[in-house]
């Protein structure tokens, strides 16, 4: 879900392992690349087995994966969130993996990283999640990766040699 520069990232690496991949996104300038087919929302939900969030936060999309979201798939599915956590409605999700519609998840970002401020609800959302014998949590650091610490260096540059301009 997303087919932006982490979306194709990952379409790519996975087609490396013969995956079908299927991408949406909703800006109908997104073109493929030869790694995935761009599929309307409907036909991904009908026919992925895999969901992997790449979509960036606003207030547009908060909870953009919530319980109707879930419940348009009409199998069960294995959830992958490394985008931002704000965009999975964390309830619906513990909801549909206690209730097997999900069959597991996998975590870099949740919808709020700081633990001292979790409500009572998000307190037991985590709670269930980092026990979950079907869920892998990991402390958001799935976009630290060389690649991407050589494009922030290259964004700095090109800032500040902007600002001498």
């Amino acid at each position: 879900l997303g087919y932006g520069h982490m979306g194709r990232a990952f379409a790519k690496r996975l087609r490396g392992f013969g995956c079908t991949v299927l991408a949406h996104d909703h800006d109908p300038a997104v073109l493929s690349d030869g790694n995935a087919e761009l599929v309307p929302l409907t036909e991904l939900q009908a026919r992925a087995d895999v969901l992997s969030i790449h979509i960036p936060y606003s207030e547009a999309n908060h909870q953009f994966v919530n319980e109707a979201f879930l419940a348009a798939f009409p199998h069960h599915i294995w959830l992958v969130n490394t985008a931002r956590g704000e965009v999975l409605d964390q309830a619906a999700l513990v909801a549909r993996l206690r209730g097997g519609q999900v069959r597991g998840a996998a975590l870099d970002v949740l919808e709020n990283e700081k633990l001292a401020t979790l409500t009572p609800a998000q307190q037991a959302s985590f709670d269930y999640l980092r026990t979950a014998p079907n869920v892998v949590l990991s402390p958001h650091i799935g976009g630290w990766t060389h690649q991407s610490y050589q494009r922030i260096n290259e964004v700095l540059v090109a800032k500040i040699a902007a600002l001498g301009k």
